[in-house]
């Protein structure tokens, strides 16, 4: 059974884990143009309404057939709501025009599982950022040359216009008192999460990541 957003994400603010994926697993999203394209739209509706107050991106990746999303969301998930439907209508009304076809893009609503704490922020992170190694797409020694992912940011300081939407963690703040310091933390940490689990899902598909107590506590709230 869906459960209403409005009922998941009931906490006034929140980080989700934000996935897609396209119409019956097509390859929309293969053309880096395309990718681009998603990205413009992403961009464009966080201006509205300044969206970009109560939407917050700390890390990303684009793949061929879907997209992973790490966002925070401020004064309510009716934000984050608004942010998706209009990306995602935006997005879609582009792509059928350019492609002469009609009908849905996506596959279902955006999956937008609740993160409980820092802990679990970094290991949905890592996770978002390894889909590529995890996929075999790319060797994770060329990761950094792989644009559509947070990771080249967060890893090796590199700037462009994707990666400037990001809003950079407290947790990651941490991680050092210079960027070089963060990043080479960083490297660390990623590789070591790659090494222990980094072939392993971590439940996006649920409705909620964090300490099983917790996920058991916020079951019964919905219930």
């Amino acid at each position: 059974m869906r459960i209403p957003r409005s009922l998941q994400l009931a906490q006034e603010t929140g980080y989700v884990h934000k996935f897609w994926r396209c119409h019956n697993k097509e390859y929309y999203l293969m053309p880096n143009k395309i990718k681009s394209l998603y990205h413009k739209c992403i961009e464009n509706n966080l201006k509205k309404d300044n969206l970009n107050n109560f939407i917050s991106i700390h890390a990303f990746c684009y793949m061929d057939n879907h997209h992973h999303e790490l966002t925070q969301y401020k004064n309510s998930s009716k934000n984050i709501s608004n942010y998706m439907q209009r990306t995602h209508s935006d997005f879609g009304r582009i792509y059928n025009n350019l492609n002469d076809r009609s009908g849905k893009v996506a596959e279902s609503r955006p999956k937008t599982p609740l993160i409980q704490d820092d802990e679990h922020l970094i290991q949905v992170h890592f996770y978002i950022e390894a889909n590529p190694v995890r996929a075999k797409k790319i060797p994770v020694e060329k990761l950094k040359q792989y644009k559509y992912s947070s990771f080249r940011f967060y890893a090796f300081g590199v700037e462009d216009e994707y990666t400037k939407l990001l809003t950079i963690p407290d947790w990651y703040l941490r991680l050092g008192k210079t960027k070089l310091e963060r990043q080479k933390k960083y490297r660390k940490l990623f590789y070591q999460y790659l090494n222990k689990q980094g072939v392993e899902p971590h439940g996006f598909l649920q409705a909620f990541i964090g300490k099983s107590d917790w996920i058991k506590i916020e079951k019964l709230r919905i219930s």
